[in-house]
């Protein structure tokens, strides 16, 4: 008796399988293209590198990093197509672009306009654009609390910095020569006003065209 019901329970098994698999959906196909269950969702696309020559940055040269009372950090910016200079602190936003971050060690700065993120070297003028991963990166980056920043400025006030080589008009006569010499290397200007005298030098040399006279 026993080997009748387990012969008959497997008849039964393969009856079920073999009528699941020619079983066929079309009946509910009205119901399936109705999507119930909602869409899946679009494949996530690979966002695409962005080039220095793309960069919101790539007229931007950073000119000078500054300490703020406070412990805070002010950078220069120089915009190298309309010639425009402006300073930002840390989280503040002009046209635009907002200074996330700056370094006096890595001697950069970290700048966003947007979605967009890039990092602007001092010494060097590199730009580079940084990707999502990057961006999340520097954001998380712990800031040095206010008790770390205070000690900070404590032992730069028990060792001062030296005093300037240069004041005054000597500092002035200094840059306006540092001027003249990054001219005629060919690297971009300062935003500092040449006198008459050295635009007619560096015409003498070759290395500006003479002005058209009317």
């Amino acid at each position: 008796m026993k080997q009748h019901l387990l012969t008959a329970s497997i008849l039964l098994l393969l009856a079920a399988a073999a009528a699941a698999a020619t079983y066929s959906f079309d009946r509910y196909r009205i119901i399936i293209d109705r999507k119930p269950f909602g869409r899946a969702p679009p494949p996530e696309t690979q966002q695409r590198p962005v080039s220095p020559a793309e960069s919101f940055a790539r007229n931007l040269r950073l000119s000078a990093i500054l300490e703020v009372e406070g412990g805070g950090i002010r950078v220069g910016l120089v915009d190298k197509k309309t010639h425009k200079n402006f300073f930002l602190s840390e989280g503040e936003s002009q046209e635009g672009i907002e200074l996330v971050s700056a370094s006096f060690d890595d001697e950069e700065a970290v700048l966003r306009k947007g979605s967009e993120m890039a990092v602007i070297k001092l010494q060097s003028g590199e730009i580079k654009p940084l990707g999502p991963a990057e961006q999340q990166a520097r954001l998380s980056r712990r800031r040095p609390s206010y008790a770390e920043r205070r000690r900070a400025r404590e032992a730069r006030r028990r060792n001062p910095p030296p005093k300037p080589k240069y004041t005054g008009k000597e500092l002035e006569r200094h840059l306006q020569e540092y001027q003249m010499e990054v001219i005629r290397q060919g690297l971009p200007p300062l935003p500092i006003p040449l006198t008459p005298e050295m635009d007619a030098e560096l015409v003498a040399e070759g290395v500006l065209p003479p002005l058209d006279e009317e």
